[in-house]
């Protein structure tokens, strides 16, 4: 039980280091989103589907991710840019 607290006290201090964790828009960060990713552990990728919960993406349970911060990026892009 100990080993769980310490795993989540550090999550939360490594996500209180990432100053810009969000964008100018409000919404999480690539590189806060790429942060969880590399930290690999099941607490990050807990955090990682529930930002993807609040954004509505629509993502399966044996989802990589990679492939989740794409969706979760592509949630936030402006839909009525043209290129």
């Amino acid at each position: 039980m100990q080993h769980n607290d310490d795993n989540i006290k550090d999550i939360a201090n490594k996500a209180e280091n990432i100053k810009d964790w969000r964008n100018e828009h409000g919404k999480p960060s690539f590189k806060y989103l790429q942060s969880l990713a590399n930290d690999g552990n099941p607490g990050s990728l807990e955090k990682l589907r529930s930002i993807a919960q609040d954004l509505d993406v629509n993502y399966g349970p044996n989802i990589s991710t990679d492939v989740l911060i794409r969706k979760i990026l592509a949630t936030q892009s402006d839909s009525n840019i043209t290129t």
